[in-house]
């Protein structure tokens, strides 16, 4: 009898696991639906406010796609930028993983001071850009061309990445080892990458050395916690190594008015995570008192007398507050002084830059050739009046800035 009852116990419970089990099953393939629906009947955007990226379209099925991978790969990323609920879906993995202990997520280093740090991703397209500078510097008749390339984060606040991080350990390794056994057999730093490039230049382009001024620096945030730029404090320290390898003198920091335009700046980083554990960034901007500008932008035929535009501390994307966000050509005159031109082909880490330059030029031209297409060069030597030309690009976006294939 008690044999019976026993078995009639068991029973009774392998039921209740099966129906368990039945509910489960069906919960997960009702939520796999639910999702599946969602995602074909969702609308699909281009752009993503939160990542300040466009989103992959969908790809192409043909043979040559199919043939290669890339169609598959396509769908992929494509049905990886266009999850339902992904901004929700990546803060909620984010703060798992943080919790868990994992100083590494999706790409991003969470810095012992609770900043954010990009991967530094080893260059392939260095001698590439080698040869886009030197175009620059030869195509160039009457001008003196600079060549700043600024490391980021990853690089000058090495000190900050978790101690088992690859780039903490190469920064560690960077004083013993060549350049070429650098580039070759270890993973590549940034100024490591910067030597190699700037030893390579003709001698018509003059090499302007910002990582040894950035390092230097300890009283002031040079970079955001939660984006890829420099702040307006780093910039400074860019535009104070102009001046010296341009032979002017600098306005005193000081002598600008600051103010304090946002307290709430998420960047780009942040976006990869999306989780406010993380402190927002406060972003700083200079003016001088001095000015008498006009501000043109090429592309919208806008003409304002600021280089920045408070319309975007109102948006996700505040950092292109700074010189109205990418335009393929930005011309700024500043009639308070008489004369003296320059030209700075460059990526967004010169927006917050190209104010100082402003009390030093009459005239100072801006060109993003990843918009730009009629070729600086060609419009330097049509206008003499440009003495000077400064090539500006930060280590961290240059190997994949699409615009050094049009730099001259």
């Amino acid at each position: 009898m008690e044999e019976q009852k026993n078995q009639a116990t068991t029973e009774q419970a392998e039921k209740q696991i099966t129906l368990t089990d039945r509910v489960v099953v069906y919960l997960i393939c009702a939520m796999i639906l639910c999702f599946g629906i969602a995602f074909f009947v969702t609308p699909k955007k281009d752009f993503s406010d939160n990542e300040n990226r466009t989103l992959a379209k969908m790809p192409e099925l043909t043979w040559e796609n199919v043939k290669g991978g890339r169609f598959t790969d396509g769908i992929g990323t494509y049905a990886a930028d266009h999850f339902p609920m992904r901004d929700s879906f990546l803060g909620i993995m984010t703060e798992a993983e943080r919790r868990s202990g994992r100083k590494e997520i999706n790409g991003v280093y969470i810095a012992k001071d609770g900043s954010l740090i990009e991967v530094y991703d080893a260059p392939v397209n260095t001698e590439k850009q080698i040869a886009q500078f030197t175009k620059l510097a030869q195509n160039v008749e009457n001008a003196q061309c600079y060549l700043m390339l600024v490391p980021t984060a990853v690089s000058i606040n090495a000190e900050q990445l978790p101690k088992t991080a690859p780039d903490e350990l190469a920064q560690r390794r960077e004083d013993v080892i060549t350049i070429q056994a650098e580039k070759g057999a270890y993973r590549p730093t940034q100024k490591g990458i910067i030597r190699y490039i700037y030893a390579a230049m003709p001698e018509e382009m003059q090499n302007i050395d910002v990582a040894t001024p950035l390092k230097q620096v300890s009283d002031r945030r040079l970079y955001y916690r939660t984006d890829h730029h420099w702040t307006t404090d780093g910039a400074y320290v860019g535009y104070l190594a102009f001046c010296e390898a341009r032979g002017l003198t600098p306005i005193a920091l000081e002598d600008y008015t600051a103010e304090t335009v946002s307290e709430d700046f998420y960047g780009t980083i942040f976006s990869k995570l999306n989780d406010t554990y993380f402190v927002p960034d406060t972003i700083v901007s200079y003016t001088y008192p001095a000015w008498d500008l006009t501000v043109e932008y090429s592309d919208s035929k806008e003409v304002t007398d600021t280089p920045y535009n408070p319309e975007y501390l109102t948006q996700k994307d505040q950092y292109s507050y700074f010189l109205n966000n990418i335009h393929p050509m930005v011309t700024i005159t500043n009639d308070a002084v008489a004369d003296g031109a320059i030209a700075v082909v460059k990526d967004s880490y010169a927006n917050c830059f190209v104010p100082y330059l402003l009390a030093h030029y009459h005239t100072v031209y801006v060109f993003d050739t990843r918009y730009y297409k009629g070729g600086p060069s060609k419009f330097i030597n049509e206008h003499p009046e440009i003495t000077d030309v400064l090539i500006l690009y930060n280590m961290n976006t240059i190997d994949n800035d699409t615009g050094i294939g049009g730099i001259y």
